[in-house]
């Protein structure tokens, strides 16, 4: 078990092993597993969700609170409980497997031409099945800024109800006796364990808590402040900018709490209780398009086709609505293979133009520096290590606590331009070139991860040795560049099979999706991220000199990399640098008046009845924060917006 741990290879493989054998006893839960031809094809659904993801599953679970409702979820992928999405610590060793879309990007022409992974979860409840777990909502000012965009009901006033209808925060002073104590062994670290209990739900099914807490993520904390950036109470409180530990949706077991886990639950989603209605999750349904006719000269959105896990081709009906939640790839995938876009695609039949379908991607590129510490600096990297795995799972099996039960990326500062390097903006400024994205001054441009292991390329390369080491990554919050998401249709010979019950069709077109995010291609970004590199070393020397924590900087070197050779900073970035996990905005939401606008302010498309987009894609704009949250609270906001359009459910039915 020791060797399992050394190889990022055998440790994918394993946990790949053991999930299949849990595959094998949740295959088909209540409610959910692959279509039945024999039982699905006889029901009627009110609103089909098209996609089972983080925003998918909290619009069904919310419009299944009416008794009256029956949702149907498609999901490609299957279920997520299974241990590879329990355990915090192992995520990245989901990538690339079947619970992941392996989207990679186009070669990327201002960053070496590289062909770059973009992780995206394929399991009932998407990415937050398989991403670092981190809660956090941004600041106010990007939210108002939505609100200024033309979108009215999207200020932060507006949301952060929204924001605490999903959130179950767990006070850590709660006693391990409170139903929303701690039910662990962890070590607490009071100092860094603050909050402000106003802007913080406690009842929501989401839940978010403190976990482990390295002392090195701690000595990260302390460099901040020394480097003057001040201690933050909350980041999801009054403000974001400032340093201190992050708030984590793993529950008080120290399991992850994914939007499935927290939200698909058979009983008690219903607030106070009460009946509730029908969620039904098929499994293995991938969504070839969203079915649209034309009725008194008025485009109407009536269900949805999919090919079912035995390669099938299916169609279902949705009574209300049709509710794509396909995430940032997903979603103009899907209208574009629907004829819903710029332009007419080859072999696709074009029904409705929409320019703004696919433009606009937004991402958070990051760049990281890996440093060797002390021998006696506990970290992840040596927790993994084949000497300390063993004990490093037993203490996690038996008291929920140790480096498994870590998010990794478990400190983080949140800082602007002007503060840390002032002599940058201040040349910006008198050449012409500055830009500032930023919604206001209480929003970040930069955002310093810290965490306490060795991880290079989405942890395909860890550490060299057993050795302990740590990794700082920074991030591009308010990026210059944006890309696109495109489709490419080519004709096929037919795999799959024709249905012959009435309603179903066939489709023999495969679709592929393009992922462009055009990474640096505004050259304003990567000054920046040289920059974030200089402010990164500035905190590792800090490190350095501490008698506990140490840290050699090893990737890639000082000496390979200098500080002062703004040249070599730009090449670095160039090769190195990766998503982190953040697309946005390529179906935005707008006003008509906006000619790249997807989806107005209550996320119907535009010029098409009965169909919205309810996901990370809607964003007018990449907000400064880690979108979860936000996709989560968009989801919490739509779904009242469905109902309060719908009114009393038998006089909405009465009016088809």
């Amino acid at each position: 078990m020791g060797f399992l741990a050394a190889d990022p290879v055998i440790i994918r493989k394993a946990l790949i092993a053991v999930d299949n054998v849990s595959y094998l006893t949740n295959f088909s839960q209540a409610g959910c597993g692959p279509w039945d031809p024999k039982k699905d094809a006889q029901e009627q659904y009110d609103y089909v969700v098209v996609g089972g993801g983080s925003a998918g599953c909290v619009l069904a679970t919310r419009l299944a609170e009416d008794p009256n409702v029956k949702v149907l979820i498609l999901e490609a992928g299957y279920s997520d409980d299974v241990p590879s999405s329990k355990i915090p610590s192992v995520f990245p060793f989901k990538f690339d497997t079947d619970a992941d879309w392996g989207f990679r990007t186009v070669p990327q022409e201002h960053a070496n031409s590289r062909v770059m992974m973009q992780p995206r979860g394929k399991a009932i409840g998407g990415t937050s099945t398989l991403n670092a777990m981190m809660y956090h909502r941004g600041p106010a000012s990007d939210y108002d800024e939505w609100g200024q965009l033309g979108n009215p009901g999207w200020s932060y006033k507006e949301c952060l109800p929204y924001f605490k209808k999903s959130e179950g925060f767990n006070d850590p002073e709660l006693s391990p006796n409170h139903p929303q104590g701690p039910s662990t062994q962890r070590l607490r670290k009071p100092k860094y364990e603050t909050h402000d209990p106003k802007y913080h739900g406690t009842e929501g099914p989401w839940q978010v808590t403190f976990h482990h807490l390295y002392g090195v993520s701690e000595g990260f904390i302390e460099a901040s402040i020394a480097e003057g950036v001040p201690f933050n109470k909350d980041f999801n409180g009054e403000s974001t900018l400032g340093v201190n530990r992050v708030q984590t949706f793993i529950d008080r077991h120290a399991v992850r709490s994914s939007l499935s886990r927290a939200f698909l639950k058979q009983e008690g989603v219903v607030p106070g209780g009460g009946k509730r209605g029908t969620i039904r999750v098929v499994y293995g349904a991938t969504i070839s398009r969203v079915l649209v006719h034309t009725r008194k000269g008025v485009k109407v959105a009536y269900g949805a086709e999919f090919v079912d896990h035995s390669h099938v081709t299916r169609r279902v009906m949705a009574v209300r609505e049709v509710l794509l939640c396909g995430g940032t790839f997903g979603s103009p995938h899907i209208l574009l293979a629907s004829g819903i876009g710029p332009a007419p695609q080859p072999l696709i039949p074009h029904i409705h133009t929409l320019p703004g379908v696919g433009a606009n991607l937004a991402d958070h590129l990051g760049l990281s520096l890996m440093f060797k510490a002390r021998h006696r600096c506990a970290t992840i990297s040596g927790d993994f290590s084949a000497t300390q795995f063993s004990k490093t799972l037993l203490q996690y099996a038996f008291r929920g606590s140790g480096a498994m039960s870590s998010q990794v990326a478990e400190a983080v500062n949140f800082v602007r331009l002007e503060d840390i390097a002032p002599e940058f903006v201040a040349r910006e400024k008198a050449n012409g070139t500055w830009q500032d994205r930023s919604s206001g001054p209480g929003s970040p441009h930069l955002e310093i991860i810290f965490a306490p292991a060795y991880s290079r390329k989405h942890s395909t390369i860890l550490a060299p040795d057993m050795c302990n080491y740590f990794h700082m990554v920074a991030l591009l919050m308010n990026p210059c560049s944006a890309g696109t998401v495109k489709v490419t249709a080519t004709q096929t010979a037919a795999r799959t099979k024709t249905s012959t019950r009435l309603g179903e069709g066939s489709n023999r077109i495969q679709v592929e999706t393009i992922v462009d995010p055009n990474y640096f291609s505004d050259p304003f970004d990567i000054r920046v991220m040289g920059e974030a590199v200089k402010f990164m070393r500035k905190l590792g020397k800090r490190l350095h000199d501490h008698p506990d924590f140490g840290g050699i900087e090893v990737f890639p070197g000082e000496a390979t990399v200098p500080t002062g050779d703004d040249r070599a900073l730009e090449t670095y970035a160039r090769e190195y640098a990766e998503t982190y996990y953040h697309p946005t905005s390529t179906c935005r939401m707008g006003p008509a008046t906006d000619s790249l606008a997807v989806v107005d302010a209550r996320l119907n498309v535009h010029g098409i009845e009965r169909l919205r987009v309810v996901d990370a894609s809607v964003m007018p704009k990449l907000p400064a924060a880690h979108t979860c949250a936000p996709t989560v609270m968009i989801a919490e906001r739509c779904a009242d917006m469905i109902r309060e359009d719908w009114g009393d459910s038998e006089v909405a039915v009465a009016k088809l």
